[in-house]
């Protein structure tokens, strides 16, 4: 062997055994003002005087250096030619690094230790595996073991995955990796991914739960960990790998030869590779390797994404470093107005900022977002910018921890439980949003180019054409087919490429079409719409866009906030995924047995004028000045709810705007013979499935049809909450209204829906019922001059059994029923535009004044008398008994 080669190696094992000791060295923070300034801290680093934290010095950029007690006097000397002034922000460093190495003791709760890990010190990377180990035995059928791949050195790259849901054949998972420890001296990161990790596993938080359960997490604490090694046993401070590839004399660069034994991974990724803030100097902090990905631990994760990314949906990618306090967006070789290189910024700078302000509500503690050029210095070659340019998932970011330089590398042990704890509460919040923002999507169904095209069949044999054309491939009916009849109208959805087929094939049977929707996608794409101030408070939604559910429920709760003493929240129960069904109580005057009114909206997920119409009652009964408004929302206790199928409605957000069901897959199969997709078997029709009549009429025992009325009667958790909601309440008061929401058709339906002509006396008050909803629709129509008509289902759309108002009426024996089914006619169906919904509601709200008007006039309740009422003739007994003394 050569002999040079041979010092070589003994150079590398000598300088590998002898353990750094920091003892006497200080540490100092300043900030270079001038050009000069620069090159006098670079002359610093040079001469060996000190060792910088990092290596990218600025103007304006605050630098950290480590001096030796024996050389202060000529770090002070260089500095004195400066205009900078230093901060000693630690007088001894190795003490410090003891500390960090000595367990803390708590007392109460905050004492948080799960299996063999406690979070108040600092694990070496034989722990953390350890405790892997032991989260995957206690976890078996939650917890898999995964080996992303090996180091330099040859140790596993370990880590687990979390899955709560196991993977279906047909069905794409929704995925989340975390990513530990790139670079080896930053410890907080292992433990604050590990803090998750049990966060994950034990909390009882029913966000926490949901972020764990719905998202499969590939979690990997120590992504280096040789360097982590080397960072206990040799040198606290080290932070690239140990490849001794490149091993060269550093005499040059004022340090260590040492230094050149590693790369720093996160710049040896491969993209923009070598374009700003690396180096192809071996002996300095960011030498980014001779060529891109020339580390086994960055091809290792990057092989790993690649292959993670086919197996389902990534979501999120979180790389954790520290220290600074940033969240930090790709891609960080731009700025300013480059950002915009990644073509969702906006959005992600939206879910960080989120998660910043929430962040800082638990201690104070300031994150800032942005561009890592903008709030950091430039880089390239990154972990978390080449996952975002390769896979262009939704949520690529790079977390850098506490603090903001106290003690930087070197976070006491008493801060991982605090710094754990926000870190938290910002995932939580980001997750909130990028579900906000609709991408917690597994496979998204676009409509892109759909068309609508409406007929009218005149005969037998041409509906029996229709049937057949239900069942081939590309063809939607937006009229339930079970429904379409000779002279009623029927609309399809169909793509772009049967259109001409789809012309041809109604020429043939003689049935005039006529267009009514050019691209379906551009409906749901304006109700998606945002205005551009969204987001500050929830009190400000004004009608003029659609909500999405947790949107819905932050206005609930803010409304309840602002009215405590008339509005009261409810939950009657969770859906099948288990969400609460959630709804606002109203009530003004709080008599021991009152007059009482349901509202209950979206029961059928697509129908979202149903969720601002009761939201807009509800605003309107506590804020109007309206005396008829006034009248009806003080006399009447009105339980509204907004949305009765959390699950579906989301499901509309987030994957399927058409969904009309719940999100049922007990009943899941293969929809192949009626030529949908399987999913649509993951849900029941909610309106079919109350027990009254049940699958009489109107409904199907196919999981595939969007009219499933469920396994049995009150087989689905929603519908039965609304059905032992009602019961409950009727014991408290008078339940004189139940009012249904559904769309589209503009009529105002009487129960029961299976009966017609004379058979509709089958309802006792039937025509009461009639006469209140016709005078009604009157009123309603006088508003924006939309017809609605009145009769029951089976008369004016069609036989419906096991509905949710046909329950109501029929089991529950509640006086005044209906349904009211809203705007439109089917220009837009389930797509009704945005500016639609506050005329849409004046006219309803209209319609219901007088609804209770005549129902007071056919002597379904008397209204008590009103408070000024009542002291005027207290005042007037006063007076009298006054008078009466004095005679």
């Amino acid at each position: 062997m050569n002999f040079s080669v041979i010092f070589s190696i003994l150079i590398i094992t000598v300088a590998i055994a002898e353990k750094k000791s920091y003892e006497g060295y200080s540490v100092y923070k300043l900030t270079p003002k001038t050009v000069e300034d620069v090159v006098i801290l670079d002359d610093i680093r040079l001469k060996g005087v000190g060792e910088f934290w990092y290596d990218q010095l600025h103007v304006n950029s605050e630098a950290r250096i480590m001096v030796p007690k024996q050389n202060r006097q000529m770090f002070n000397d260089l500095i004195e030619q400066s205009s900078m002034k230093p901060e000693e922000l630690i007088q001894d460093l190795q003490r410090v690094i003891d500390e960090q190495l000595t367990p803390i003791h708590r007392s109460g709760a905050s004492n948080e230790s799960f299996l063999g890990m406690s979070w108040n010190q600092y694990y070496d990377l034989n722990q953390i595996n350890n405790w892997l180990d032991e989260v995957v035995k206690n976890y078996p059928s939650i917890v898999t073991p995964v080996v992303m791949g090996r180091s330099f050195e040859n140790r596993d790259i370990r880590g687990i995955i979390i899955r709560y849901k196991p993977r279906r054949d047909g069905t794409t998972p929704l995925i989340g990796m975390l990513e530990g420890t790139l670079h080896a001296r930053e410890w907080i990161t292992p433990a604050t991914i590990t803090w998750i990790v049990k966060e994950f596993l034990t909390s009882n938080d029913p966000e926490v739960r949901a972020l764990a359960e719905n998202i499969e997490w590939h979690i990997f604490p120590v992504v280096n960990p040789d360097g982590y090694v080397y960072t206990f046993t040799t040198n606290r401070m080290w932070r690239k790998n140990r490849s001794t590839q490149n091993f060269v004399s550093c005499a040059a660069s004022g340090v260590s030869d040492d230094m050149s034994n590693g790369i720093d991974l996160n710049r040896n990724f491969d993209y923009v590779w070598m374009t700003a803030g690396a180096s192809n100097n071996p002996c300095l902090n960011t030498f980014a390797g001779p060529v891109a990905f020339s580390e086994p631990e960055a091809r290792a994760i990057a092989n790993y994404v690649i292959d993670l990314n086919t197996q389902g949906k990534m979501i999120y990618y979180f790389g954790f470093h520290s220290f600074l306090q940033l969240i930090v967006i790709p891609f960080s070789h731009v700025s300013g107005q480059d950002v915009l290189l990644a073509n969702n910024y906006a959005d992600m700078f939206e879910i960080s900022i989120k998660g910043a302000e929430k962040l800082e509500e638990r201690f104070g503690t300031k994150y800032r977002v942005g561009a890592s050029a903008d709030i950091m210095y430039p880089m390239s070659g990154t972990s978390f910018d080449w996952v975002k340019h390769t896979t262009n998932i939704p949520v690529s970011l790079l977390i850098e921890l506490r603090d903001l330089g106290q003690y930087g590398f070197l976070l006491p042990a008493e801060q991982i439980i605090p710094t754990s704890l926000e870190i938290m509460d910002a995932l939580l919040e980001m997750d909130r949003t990028t579900r906000k923002l609709g991408y917690y999507s597994a496979e998204y169904v676009s409509y892109d180019n759909h068309k609508v095209y409406k007929l009218h069949p005149q005969t037998e044999e041409q509906v029996e054409l229709l049937r057949k054309l239900q069942d081939t491939e590309g063809y939607t009916f937006w009229t339930l087919f079970d429904y379409v009849k000779v002279d009623r109208e029927v609309r399809i959805m169909l793509d772009a490429n049967k259109e001409k087929e789809f012309l041809n094939y109604m020429k043939s049977a003689g049935l005039e079409v006529s267009k009514t929707v050019e691209d379906v996608q551009s409906l749901i794409n304006e109700q998606l719409k945002r205005p551009q101030t969204l987001g500050r408070s929830a009190l400000d939604y004004d009608w003029t866009y659609y909500p999405n559910l947790e949107e819905v429920e932050d206005w609930m709760n803010k409304t309840a906030e602002k009215h405590p003493d008339v509005v009261t929240l409810l939950d009657i129960g969770r859906s099948f995924e288990g969400r609460p069904i959630r709804g606002l109580k109203i009530d003004f005057k709080k008599v021991t047995r009152p007059v009482m009114g349901v509202l209950e909206g979206t029961l059928h997920a697509r129908e979202w004028i149903t969720t601002v119409t009761l939201t807009w009652l509800a605003n309107e009964f506590l804020n109007s000045k309206d005396p008829n408004v006034r009248f009806l929302a003080e006399n009447v206790v009105w339980h509204i709810f907004p949305v009765t199928n959390p699950d579906g409605f989301v499901y509309t957000f987030t994957d399927d705007r058409m969904w009309r069901k719940n999100r049922n897959p007990t009943n899941f199969t293969s929809c192949a013979s009626s030529n949908v997709r399987d999913d649509l078997s993951n849900g029941v029709d909610l309106n079919r499935n109350f027990g009254f009549l049940w699958m009489t009429v109107g409904a199907s025992q196919n999981p595939c049809a969007q009219t499933f009325a469920g396994a049995s009667a009150f087989s689905e958790p929603e519908s039965r909450a609304v059905a032992n909601y009602v019961l409950d309440i009727q014991k408290q008061g008078e339940l004189v209204y139940y009012m249904a929401f559904h769309s589209y058709s503009q009529m105002i339906l009487v129960p029961f829906s299976h009966t017609s002509g004379a058979a509709v006396l089958e309802v006792p008050n039937y025509a009461d019922l009639f006469e209140i909803a016709i005078r009604g629709a009157e009123k309603l129509t006088a508003v924006h001059n939309i017809p609605y008509q009145v009769g029951t289902s089976a008369d004016i759309l069609y036989e419906v059994s096991g509905s949710g108002f046909d329950w109501v009426k029929g089991v529950a024996k509640v006086p005044i029923v209906h349904l009211f089914e809203l705007r439109d006619v089917g220009q837009y169906g389930f797509l009704l535009p945005p500016e639609q919904i506050i005329p849409n509601n004046e006219e309803v709200m209209a319609g219901l004044i007088e609804m209770d008007r005549v129902t007071r006039e056919l002597g379904y309740y008397t209204p008590p008398p009103s408070s000024g009422f009542s002291n005027k003739m207290n005042a007037l007994l006063l007076i009298g008994a006054v008078m009466f003394a004095l005679v």
